[in-house]
């Protein structure tokens, strides 16, 4: 992948998405598209996005597959109830958007279940235990990694799962 682009429209049918999607298709080629509910777990009130400027520090997108060992029920609850809670503690991020993805809006659109939006300070870009949030602290650094891996394992695997390191623009405000 090469960008993401989230447009909030009124209807998710292709009639009345085929002008955006004409735009879309016109600034890039190829192009996948999901219907998505979105549920936000950590709203960014630290460096707040603000219409035409680059958001602080840097963001990653995750598109997550289902495993095949996992029901999507069983998928969602742990994800939900077990990862979500271990990935507030443990991870240094100041915005935590996940969004489920309800249908693929585009012909051979890949089967993703989940599309996670995170913010991080720019130093956890290279720097592993700020991204980790224990800078000074190698033993927190070990345990927040390992925590995050154990729920990881949970709900995920890791060849089913692509994420892109990004950063974030507002175009247009919804306010």
């Amino acid at each position: 992948m090469d960008a993401v682009i989230q447009v909030w429209t009124d209807s998710g049918n292709d009639l009345f998405r085929r002008p955006l999607d004409e735009v879309i298709a016109g600034a890039g080629g190829t192009f996948a598209a999901w219907l998505v509910s979105e549920s936000t777990a950590i709203e960014n009130t630290l460096h707040p996005p603000r219409p035409g400027q680059r958001t602080e520090g840097f963001s990653q997108m995750v598109f997550l597959g289902l495993p095949p060992r996992l029901t999507w029920e069983t998928w969602l609850h742990n994800w939900k109830n077990y990862q979500t809670p271990v990935a507030i503690e443990t991870q240094s991020n100041f915005e935590y958007i996940q969004n489920l993805v309800v249908t693929p809006l585009t012909e051979g659109a890949p089967d993703y279940v989940a599309i996670v939006e995170e913010c991080f300070p720019a130093e956890a870009f290279h720097d592993v235990a700020a991204y980790f949030d224990a800078k000074d602290s190698p033993a927190k650094l070990e345990e927040n990694q390992t925590r995050m891996a154990d729920t990881c394992a949970l709900f995920m695997d890791f060849d089913r799962v692509e994420c892109i390191p990004t950063s974030q623009y507002e175009i247009k405000s919804l306010d």
